[in-house]
């Protein structure tokens, strides 16, 4: 018993004290100031994994345009980002659908529940 006991501290110890979500939008905000967004927020951050398992985050940030959407693959460090609403451009898909759909948000929180330190560890943070 002692044992196992003296294996779990330093086990607790590496553990992150936020959640993968939380680790996910902070990595992403990180990626973003080095692509030249600097003290940018994302906003309503979303996190998934894509079909082969590599997490990315959707959200929107703020320009004195107005609000852009902006999307991070957090494996590869690429950031894209659109144009503002108010120009009236069209729509192209930025990796929303990659990352951010209900089937790639479903992998994210499988993987989650099964791995959490696994996926942790994928985010690099």
């Amino acid at each position: 018993m002692r044992r196992l006991l003296l294996l779990a501290l330093p086990l607790a110890a590496c553990a992150p004290e936020l959640p993968p979500e939380q680790l996910a939008a902070r990595r992403a905000e990180a990626l973003m100031a080095r692509a030249g967004h600097a003290g940018t927020t994302l906003l309503a951050p979303i996190a998934g994994l894509d079909t082969n398992g590599q997490p990315g985050v959707c959200g929107l940030i703020e320009t004195r345009a107005g609000p852009v959407r902006a999307v991070v693959e957090l494996a590869t460090g690429a950031v894209r980002t659109g144009s503002p609403a108010s120009q009236g451009v069209s729509r192209q898909d930025l990796g929303e659908t990659r990352y951010c759909d209900d089937v790639a948000r479903a992998r994210w929180d499988r993987m989650k529940t099964a791995d959490p330190v696994g996926l942790i560890a994928r985010l690099g943070a």
